[in-house]
C-alpha cells in the first residue's frame, strides 16, 4: 500500500513539473512582452515632450514684433503654395477682426525664414525651425525615476503647403483644400511640420506636430470697473 502511494505522489510531481516547466516559457514571454511596453511608453512619452518643448517656441524668428511685445503674423503673399488671404494695407487677412489688440502683419510686412535661410537651424533655438536636424539625447542616469534605456531623439521642420485648390476664404462660398503632410516647401507657407524620430533599442517612434502663422492676439484688461 505504502509503495502505491509513494508511486502515486511521484507521478503527481512529475505531472506538476511538467506543468510548471511548460509554463515558464510563458512567462517569460509575457514579461518580454511588458518590458517591450514600458520601452514603447517612454519613447512616446519622450517624444511628446520633445515636440511640446519645440512648439513652446516662437513660430519664426520675424514672428515676434518686438515694438509691441507680441507675435504677429508674417507676410507670406510671395510664395504660390501659401494661402494668401491677406490685404496688406489693413495689415490683415480673411477672418481678422479689425480692432485693437488683435491678430494681425507686423507693420513691416515681414516674410518667414526661408528653408535655407541663414536663420533657419541656427545654432542656439530661438524658434521653431531652429530644431530641424537637430539630435538629443536622454540617457540613464543614477535618479529614481531614470530611463530603462537611452534614446536619442531628432528633428526635422519642414513647410507644408496650404494654398487653396479652388475657391477664396473672402469671397467663395465653397472652397477646396487638401491637406497633404508629405508636400513639403522650401519657399515659406502658413504652416510648419515638426517631426520628431525617437529611436531606444529596439523601440523607433515618429510624431509630427503642426504650428500656424497665427501670431497671438493681446491680454484684454478691463480699464475701470
Amino acid at each position: 500500500m505504502r509503495s502505491a502511494m509513494s508511486m502515486i505522489e511521484l507521478v503527481f510531481a512529475i505531472v506538476i513539473m511538467g506543468i510548471v516547466v511548460m509554463s515558464l516559457p510563458l512567462v517569460l514571454l509575457q514579461t518580454q512582452r511588458g518590458n517591450a511596453l514600458a520601452l514603447e511608453q517612454e519613447v512616446i512619452l519622450a517624444t511628446k515632450t520633445r515636440l511640446a518643448f519645440i512648439l513652446s517656441h516662437e513660430w519664426d524668428i520675424n514672428s515676434y514684433d518686438g515694438d509691441a511685445s507680441t507675435s504677429r503674423v508674417l507676410d507670406t503673399t510671395a510664395s504660390a503654395n501659401a494661402d494668401n488671404a491677406f490685404d496688406t494695407t489693413t495689415t490683415r487677412r480673411a477672418g481678422h477682426i479689425e480692432a485693437d489688440e488683435r491678430r494681425r502683419l507686423r507693420d513691416d510686412k515681414l516674410t518667414p525664414t526661408l528653408k535655407s535661410g541663414a536663420d533657419w537651424n541656427a545654432t542656439t533655438p530661438m524658434d521653431i525651425d531652429d530644431f530641424d536636424g537637430k539630435t538629443s539625447s536622454v540617457s540613464v542616469t543614477a535618479a529614481d525615476m531614470d530611463y530603462i534605456y537611452s534614446i536619442s531623439l531628432t528633428s526635422k521642420i519642414d513647410y507644408i503647403g496650404d494654398a487653396l485648390q479652388s475657391g477664396a476664404y473672402a469671397s467663395s462660398s465653397s472652397i477646396t483644400f487638401t491637406f497633404n503632410p508629405t508636400s513639403t516647401q522650401t519657399n515659406p507657407t502658413n504652416i510648419k511640420m515638426i517631426s520628431v524620430t525617437s529611436s531606444g533599442s529596439d523601440a523607433n517612434v515618429t510624431l509630427r506636430a503642426f504650428a500656424s502663422n497665427i501670431g497671438e492676439s493681446g491680454i484684454l484688461k478691463r480699464s475701470s470697473w
